[in-house]
């Protein structure tokens, strides 16, 4: 995997108080939100009159800033957490709501990019459509796996898989999410300025490793779960009961085998433990079983001067599991790779089971969202650069990004006044850290170029179909990578997510405009109120330059050989570090037991 990019989960880290709710969308936005029975979206602000005065805050701060709030807002059942940031993510929701919904009538005058956005929508939202499509958009899929005949024509299978649905070029702190492994282009850990292909394990279809090997009570009944589910799905797809639930075995068996495999995240997060330099030769070498020059042709791979495979020991057990299984049990892994993926796009039956599993019964979320937040969602995962080009233009005025860049280089001045003045440093290591840190590029708001959908064919026709063609286009773009100069205008984040993160390659710390909104950022409001909202979430993604996967990265062009100089500097604070666009295809991040609602 990369050197994690570490994103901040906002409702983890941000204990905001004193703020109220006014509603801000204009009354198209309220209607509709009505159409869903829902409030108009409210965004929080503010407000000193939310501090509850019967209690002494050196007692207990928190509760003094906080308890009037929290009683004001328990846990919707559609959600598994809820923060003073997620009114936002309703008023965002509702925003490209009617962005969306302006495009999707079938209006020959529409540009391309509103053709896209506005099908997109349509296809989406036609529940009717796809209840009486039913399974066929599935059928020719499940075909070509049925139709395998040798073990030698499964490589070009897991071509055809990574290119049909989301995950295979996202490492995650576990792996990649996708069936056998990951394939992406990414930077050298050595030269940061170039772009070499990278092998990831993968596989797995929880969240990692340890539910498939961790023996206690609670861990042995959700593996018992998945069985069931498992078999669940395979009956859905036409399976008798026996079938199905032989099938759902061979799953467990063989996720189970791939899992024991895996490098565990702690050692994924250090870079020294990933960056396993190979040659073609020595891969082919590794992993006799895969057919590494039909896959490289069927993904479009150029050619790279090495490739990073993440974890070899992971990809002999692979090897030897491919060896030693029959096709059909591959055949069978591979069909539920298929069903478990296109499951959200598919009848309300489908759409059920898997909600009930991976979002009900592994994060404890009660109810779906509504079909259109989860078609905006998607609509922002597959189109999302086309789409937020609206959002910016909408949210985030000229003013707002001139006072955040304003605030970012405050922020950083102070953090080299403190650099500057610790006694723990030597002198050495403070001008290391110095140079590190005026090297940051301060990315505020949106890309400097919109990325170009005009090659992904989007119709009304299927939602299914429509996310194929997006995931492939995403594959196929990162791909297309390797061997080519870094771009460092890149964002892997939307403009309308409501998230930060540091880049320790790229050395940027980057601010999409959708978390630049209220409660974490107001134009209007004093400075004392910015930093200390957008202000904390700042100085967060800055100290990951020197937390203890960032300090290993020199400025921005390498991977420090040594793991960095033995006093470098470093936050002492265990930042999260959970990427929104790792999440598993099918289920929300489950959140702790005690983050689930924060004021």
């Amino acid at each position: 995997m990369s050197i994690s990019r570490v994103f901040l989960y906002l409702f983890l880290t941000l204990p905001l108080a004193l703020l109220g709710q006014t509603p801000t969308l204009n009354s198209a936005v309220a209607t509709a939100a009505a159409d869903e029975k829902k409030d108009a979206p409210k965004l929080e602000h503010f407000d000193p009159t939310l501090i509850d005065k019967a209690l002494n805050p050196c007692d207990d701060f928190y509760k003094y800033a906080c308890n009037k709030w929290l009683a004001a807002n328990p846990i919707p059942p559609d959600q598994v957490y809820w923060s003073t940031g997620s009114g936002l993510e309703l008023w965002n929701d509702t925003a490209l709501r009617e962005t969306l919904e302006a495009n999707s009538k079938d209006d020959p005058k529409r540009t391309p990019v509103q053709q896209k956005i506005g099908d997109y929508w349509a296809a989406c939202m036609d529940e009717s459509g796809i209840e009486a499509a039913g399974l066929k958009p599935l059928q020719p899929e499940l075909g070509r796996i049925a139709a395998l005949k040798s073990k030698t024509e499964i490589t070009l299978e897991i071509a055809h898989l990574h290119h049909m649905f989301h995950g295979a070029w996202e490492q995650s702190d576990n792996q990649t999410n996708s069936p056998f492994f990951g394939f992406t282009g990414q930077q050298d850990y050595d030269d940061a300025s170039k772009v070499v292909a990278q092998i990831d394990q993968g596989g797995l279809s929880l969240p990692n490793r340890d539910y498939y090997i961790n023996t206690d009570e609670k861990s042995v009944e959700t593996l018992k779960k998945f069985r069931t589910h498992l078999q669940k799905m395979f009956v859905l797809v036409g399976e008798t009961e026996a079938q199905a639930s032989a099938d759902a075995g061979t799953v467990i068996e063989l996720e189970t085998a791939m899992a024991k495999a895996q490098m565990d995240n702690v050692k994924r997060r250090d870079p020294k433990n990933v960056n396993n330099k190979m040659s073609l030769a020595q891969i082919r070498e590794l992993t006799p079983s895969i057919e590494w020059d039909v896959y490289l042709k069927a993904v479009n791979a150029p050619a790279s001067d090495h490739y990073i495979v993440t974890a070899p020991d992971f990809f002999r057990a692979e090897d030897k599991l491919l060896a030693e299984h029959p096709l059909e049990h591959w055949k069978t892994y591979m069909r539920w790779e298929v069903i478990g993926h296109a499951a959200p796009y598919l009848t309300k039956a489908m759409v059920d089971e898997n909600f009930d599993f991976f979002a009900h019964t592994l994060a404890g979320q009660e109810q779906n969202l509504p079909r259109w937040r989860r078609c905006t969602n998607a609509a922002d995962r597959d189109l999302g650069e086309a789409l937020g080009q609206a959002y910016v233009d909408r949210a985030f005025p000229p003013e707002s990004r001139a006072r955040t860049i304003e605030m970012v280089h405050a922020i950083e001045r102070a953090m080299h006044d403190d650099i500057e003045s610790a006694t723990w440093m030597t002198p050495a290591t403070k001008e290391q850290a110095i140079v590190k840190l005026k090297g940051i590029e301060d990315k505020i708001g949106y890309p400097s170029h919109w990325r170009d959908y005009s090659s992904v064919k989007i119709t009304r026709e299927s939602y299914l179909i429509n996310e194929e063609h997006a995931s492939s286009f995403e594959f196929e773009r990162w791909v297309a990578k390797i061997g080519k100069p870094v771009d460092r205008g890149e964002w892997t984040m939307t403009p309308p997510t409501i998230n930060a993160y540091y880049d320790p390659q790229l050395n940027t710390i980057n601010f999409p405009a959708g978390i630049l909104q209220p409660p974490f950022f107001e134009k209007t409001m004093d400075d004392s109120v910015n930093y200390g909202a957008i202000g904390m979430v700042i100085g967060h993604e800055l100290t990951h330059g020197f937390d203890d996967q960032g300090r290993q990265v020199r400025r921005s062009t390498a991977t420090c050989a040594t793991g960095g100089p033995r006093k470098m500097a470093s936050s002492t604070t265990n930042a999260a570090n959970v990427s929104p666009t790792n999440t598993r295809r099918r289920f929300p991040m489950p959140v702790p037991e005690s983050s689930k609602t924060a004021c």
